[in-house]
């Protein structure tokens, strides 16, 4: 008869081998639970795994596309908010004008309040959103408007002393301003001063801007426009309006030299509104379209993220019901090691 001998390491040895599969397995329960897909996708899904990768591509895709889309709605709004000002201001100055023309003001007012709506334009078209100046068009990274005293002001006063023969350091304080007549000074507005705002002298003297506005892709094919310049018609009439009343000596202006002055600004100004409007108008076409896009990246998002969850999505019941399985395993495992651990033939001895 022969006695087969059996060593403590061979009755440990199968308790021991299984631990690290069952903390291997809870390990992965564990984060299936946790994430509500698979934790191996690769090992899971096979060959199916391409077609995940490329479905979290697509994800990532509609993720930026929707940052961009955000972008451009901030964007759209801060341009809006700044055209709304704009055109506040600008009526705001028309009243100013009409009261003028009923006499209501004097010529010296009129110029003051003339420069401090040229001064809240410029800033307006100054405005930034903390990263870009929102009127400069793709030249975004300066600003669009030169400050008048620095910049546009000699041009100005150049131009005015030259047509009427004034004081080159100070054509306003001219006392030969008050002699200037309504017709020559009709002319000079509607040639050498409207000149002043047209190409090239604008660029030369008053903007840095481009005349190609900001756009932003909101979609695979439609790209739309976020911002406007300060190249626009309506921005260089208000800098004109302003301008002529405020620094083309209206304070000392004969009588119908001033209307000719004010009526030329309230047309010019009022010409000008209506543009920011249009605008505004326009950015509003541009809000609905990236709401647009925005509604329809959501429709696809939605259908990537269901076919995503088919392919990696696990049942949080079953993995649960898993998880408690091989945790009572693992129990079982250490329990039973344990009491094999402390067999001894030295017991029974």
């Amino acid at each position: 008869m022969r006695s087969t001998y059996i060593s403590t390491l061979a009755w440990t040895s199968p308790s021991r081998a299984a631990l690290p599969k069952l903390q291997s397995d809870i390990s992965k329960a564990t984060t299936e639970i946790a994430t509500g897909r698979q934790a191996d996708v690769g090992l899971a899904l096979g060959i199916a795994t391409g077609e995940s990768v490329a479905l979290h591509l697509a994800r990532g895709a509609i993720r930026s596309q929707k940052e961009g889309n955000a972008l451009a709605t901030s964007l759209i709004g801060h341009s809006q908010a700044a055209l709304s000002q704009i055109s506040d201001d600008a009526n705001l100055f028309l009243k100013d004008i009409l009261a003028g023309q009923a006499g209501n003001s004097s010529g010296a007012i009129l110029a003051d309040q003339a420069k401090s709506a040229l001064d809240a334009l410029t800033a307006h078209l100054n405005a930034t959103d903390g990263q870009r100046y929102l009127f400069a068009g793709i030249n975004s990274a300066e600003p669009p408007m030169a400050d008048y005293a620095t910049g546009p002001k000699a041009a100005v006063d150049a131009a005015f002393a030259g047509a009427f023969g004034l004081e080159p350091a100070d054509p306003q304080g001219d006392p030969k301003v008050a002699d200037i007549s309504a017709a020559d000074m009709s002319s000079f507005l509607d040639g050498a001063f409207a000149d002043l705002f047209a190409d090239p002298a604008w660029g030369a003297n008053w903007s840095g801007a481009s005349d190609e506005a900001l756009t932003s892709q909101i979609s695979d094919t439609a790209r739309v426009p976020v911002t406007t310049t300060a190249n626009t018609t309506a921005m260089r009439n208000l800098a004109m309006a302003f301008t002529m009343v405020s620094e083309l000596g209206t304070a000392t202006l004969s009588e119908a030299t001033r209307k000719v002055v004010l009526g030329k600004a309230v047309t010019v100004a009022g010409a000008a509104v209506s543009g920011v409007i249009s605008l505004s108008a326009q950015l509003g076409v541009s809000k609905s379209r990236v709401d647009a896009a925005d509604e329809a990246l959501a429709k696809v998002s939605d259908l990537v993220d269901q076919r995503i969850n088919v392919l990696e999505g696990v049942d949080p019941a079953e993995a649960k019901t898993r998880l408690d399985t091989l945790t009572t395993q693992l129990q079982m495992s250490y329990a039973t090691t344990s009491k094999v651990m402390q067999l001894s033939i030295l017991k029974y001895i």
